[in-house]
């Protein structure tokens, strides 16, 4: 997911992750990696965490999917 952040009279491009995973969450928690935003989807009504996306973020993922 793409958005624009506007901050300081500029806007920022700014690439997001939405994780619906408790388990990745703790995963990422654990590794250091901490979400931006937590929030009820609500059609589903499930919890999911929003990280802003990094290199560091995409390493976590890739070691997690590689362990799945």
């Amino acid at each position: 997911m793409k958005v624009l952040l506007r901050g300081n009279k500029k806007y920022m491009d700014v690439e997001l992750y939405t994780c619906y995973s408790l388990p990745l969450r703790n995963y990422l928690r654990n590794n250091g990696m901490r979400y931006k935003l937590a929030a009820l989807n609500p059609n589903s009504k499930k919890l999911f965490w929003v990280y802003i996306k990094t290199k560091e973020l995409d390493e976590l993922l890739d070691r997690w999917s590689a362990s799945k």
